[in-house]
């Protein structure tokens, strides 16, 4: 997971991503340490508070969409 890096890149502590995604403090620090397997509301939760994808968060590749013509 892509958490610390999106994290630094937006200039986030552990504390104020948290109250964006209405977790608690210790749980990002879980989720970071890997000491805690995050759950998809929990990634839906961060990701919406970090203006991601679900996707980009878990380090997936973006999809370019293509357009037919």
């Amino acid at each position: 997971m892509k958490l610390q890096e999106l994290m630094n890149k937006k200039k986030l502590s552990q504390g104020r991503l948290a109250q964006r995604a209405g977790l608690s403090q210790p749980c990002i620090s879980q989720l970071i340490s890997g000491k805690k397997a995050p759950t998809l509301p929990t990634l839906e939760k961060i990701a919406t508070a970090l203006g991601v994808s679900v996707g980009e968060l878990i380090g997936e590749e973006p999809q370019h969409r293509y357009k037919a013509g």
